[in-house]
């Protein structure tokens, strides 16, 4: 099953060598079948930045997320990804949770800083974020809305996750201004019941419309 609109989209584009997308999560086996062919590569940020399929770390979560856009066509049956043209770079900044297979350890407001700075210094067009940190009353750290900030100033679009505890909650850096939340839905295009919500979410939305009207651009 595809996502509603994505057959579409690939039948104008399935990506562009000059548009690079960062994934900011755990490391990624970048040597899968599925991403053969692909402008893809793993930078070092902090530890985290191995993938070592024989141990306790499998480095599924960021895996998974990488071949959700940069997975090639064709290449191993049944994965299809958004954008396989694209440039990628995989910008680990946690591991996953040796306990639960698919579930990450957490990372600080500070580590996710770092993985969103050093996406943007690489060049990076988009920065997934498919993770982040409940935050106390919306409180951000310093460096992290500083990062932010200044991916929002160079035009680099940041894309976070709302979350999966579902909750009206504060999910960092989803909730950011400038920032594009992704939440979950259901196979009929209903909100997921684990997936977070909430107005805090709505700030980063009705910024980027701001800002795409100032550009001449749509929000889709």
């Amino acid at each position: 099953m595809f996502i509603s609109g994505i057959r579409e989209a690939w039948a104008r584009t399935v990506g562009d060598r000059n548009v690079t997308i960062a994934v900011v999560d755990g490391p990624a086996d970048i040597h899968h079948p599925c991403f053969a062919g692909a402008s893809l590569e793993q930078i070092r940020v902090g530890s985290p930045s191995s993938c070592n399929i024989a141990g306790p770390e499998s480095c599924s979560h960021g895996t998974h997320v990488a071949s959700i856009l940069f997975a090639q066509h064709g290449r191993v049956r049944g994965l299809y990804g958004i954008a396989p043209q694209c440039r990628g770079v995989i910008v680990p900044i946690f591991r996953d949770d040796p306990n639960a297979r698919g579930r990450i350890l957490s990372a600080s407001q500070a580590d996710l800083a770092k993985g969103i700075d050093a996406a943007r210094q690489y060049g990076a067009d988009i920065v997934n974020v498919s993770g982040g940190q409940l935050s106390n009353r919306g409180q951000v750290d310093r460096s992290l809305a500083e990062a932010v900030r200044k991916c929002e100033e160079q035009g680099v679009l940041v894309v976070a996750a709302a979350g999966n505890d579902g909750c009206d909650c504060s999910h960092v850096p989803a909730l950011l201004p400038g920032v594009l939340p992704v939440g979950a839905v259901t196979s009929n295009g209903t909100p997921a019941a684990y997936s977070n919500y909430g107005e805090a979410y709505q700030k980063g939305v009705a910024t980027l419309e701001r800002r795409s009207r100032r550009q001449g651009r749509g929000v889709a």
